[in-house]
């Protein structure tokens, strides 16, 4: 019976599939935040088509609620992720706020779905309002 120290494991040795499969598990702003410009690999995987297409980037607040920290995440994703790979995104998930960063940020010329969640009602109409204004 072979016994593995817990130092002979990496991240590094799993398989992309493996990986890819953790990555669909956790939040896209964490994993853009957290993962690209580490290695190549986890840009390449990051980054991959498939995973692309669809972006959640509502935030998910915990009780412990940090805005500077989200902010700062935000404004990241916003500054250097986005100009990637907006020509890339297809559907986008934003919430209250990430709504006008993420809009803001970059054009999404295939952006052919935006899902617009947690928004209190009047929060909501004043958006739609306001996109209504912007399509006259």
């Amino acid at each position: 019976m072979i016994i593995l120290n817990s130092n002979d494991i990496n991240i590094l040795d799993l398989p992309d599939e493996i990986l890819c499969i953790i990555f669909n598990k956790l939040n896209t702003i964490d994993v853009f935040y957290s993962l690209v410009d580490v290695n190549q690999r986890f840009d390449r995987l990051a980054f991959d088509s498939l995973y692309l297409h669809h972006l959640d980037l509502a935030i998910e607040r915990s009780d412990v609620y940090n805005s500077s920290l989200d902010i700062y995440i935000l404004d990241k994703v916003c500054e250097k992720i986005l100009p990637r790979i907006n020509d890339k995104i297809t559907k986008l998930i934003l919430d209250p706020f990430s709504t006008e960063p993420i809009l803001g940020a970059v054009r999404y010329p295939q952006l052919h779905s935006l899902s617009m969640v947690n928004y209190p009602p009047d929060i909501l109409l004043r958006y739609l309002k306001g996109m209504f204004i912007n399509l006259i």
